[in-house]
């Protein structure tokens, strides 16, 4: 059965997603930072089995994508002036690829896909299989990872088979994600930028394009209980059932019998043999390399039945901004 769901983005398999998308089916999809869950964003009814597919909570938004900047108003009203204008103008151009701007919603955009709010988390994507189904497609596709709501996000066709095969009807196979984390989100409004989820771009790099001090651009804001603004802002994400446990300063970590470790760059033979499983994400340490396989490595040591799995950390700035954000929710739930 994964032999047939999963398909290389041959033309005629690309005309198929395009036809099963606009019959109201769930689509694979690879883009550069992990694979999306598929459908069409106008029709509610396939929103909705979205939903169901990822057992998803119903007050946690999805992001709509779209096939260039021009396509932006099938999901968004785009500002005409003012602030929220200028943010936009200095980030567009950052498309496509891994930037989700949140930005007023379309009335075509039914209220399913963001939670019953006014706006919307809108992106295009640089992948060149995303950009080619896009182009085909007559409306913009809801898409969040394909995966169940609050497990590892999948970074290979094979992940999403392992995780959703009987919910979709086609999964297309783009090669591993170039990415390996998911888009950084930003909302735009008249107050000014706010950074809602980190990612592949980094907040440096937004702060610096739109000239504010990056304090400004990660200062929280204060939701209703059970209020999402969107994606990827719940407590506990991204986690393996396997505990997950961060090697933080000198926070002391048992080392059980059956533990499993990743480390960012190789260990030394001493302390790489109390492990009975390691995961070495980089020669270098390089954090594009670490987030690039971070997810997969994740995967692959939750399938062994261990006791626990020990991961490093890094300097939350740049990339490091995003990994810890995911590595944090991934531990939360085994966290005191």
């Amino acid at each position: 059965m994964t032999e047939t769901l999963i398909q290389l983005p041959s033309e005629s398999t690309l005309d198929r997603a395009v036809t099963l998308l606009g019959e109201g089916r769930l689509v694979v999809l690879p883009t550069e930072t992990v694979y999306g869950l598929a459908a069409n964003a106008w029709n509610r009814e396939a929103v909705m089995r979205i939903f169901a597919a990822k057992q998803r909570p119903a007050n946690n938004p999805l992001i709509v994508h779209v096939a260039s900047v021009d396509r932006i108003g099938e999901a968004a009203a785009l500002p005409v002036d003012g602030s929220t204008r200028q943010q936009f103008d200095a980030l567009s151009d950052l498309w496509p690829g891994p930037l989700t701007l949140v930005l007023p919603r379309s009335e075509k955009v039914p209220p399913c896909v963001t939670a019953g709010r006014d706006t919307v988390a809108v992106r295009v994507p640089s992948h060149p299989v995303a950009t080619r189904l896009l182009e085909r497609c007559p409306f913009p596709i809801a898409a969040p990872s394909a995966n169940r709501s609050n497990y590892i996000s999948p970074t290979t066709a094979e992940h999403c088979a392992r995780g959703l095969a009987g919910e979709v009807e086609l999964i297309i196979d783009g090669g591993p994600c170039d990415c390996g984390v998911e888009s950084t989100i930003v909302a735009l409004d008249r107050s000014g930028a706010r950074l809602l989820r980190p990612g592949a771009v980094s907040a440096e790099e937004v702060a610096r394009r739109l000239d504010v001090p990056i304090e400004r651009l990660i200062r929280q804001t204060q939701f209703e209980p059970g209020e999402i603004e969107s994606p990827g802002m719940l407590r506990e994400h991204y986690s393996p059932s396997t505990p997950l446990f961060l090697l933080a300063g000198n926070q002391a970590v048992d080392v059980l019998p059956r533990t499993g470790r990743i480390a960012f760059s190789p260990l030394d033979t001493a302390e790489a043999t109390q492990y009975d499983r390691l995961e070495t994400l980089s020669d270098s340490g390089d954090l594009n390399e670490v987030a690039r396989r971070l997810f997969a490595a994740l995967r692959r040591l939750d399938l062994l039945g261990l006791d626990q799995i020990h991961v490093d950390v890094c300097e939350p700035i740049g990339m490091g901004r995003a990994i810890m954000d995911r590595l944090c929710r991934a531990a939360a739930k085994h966290q005191p």
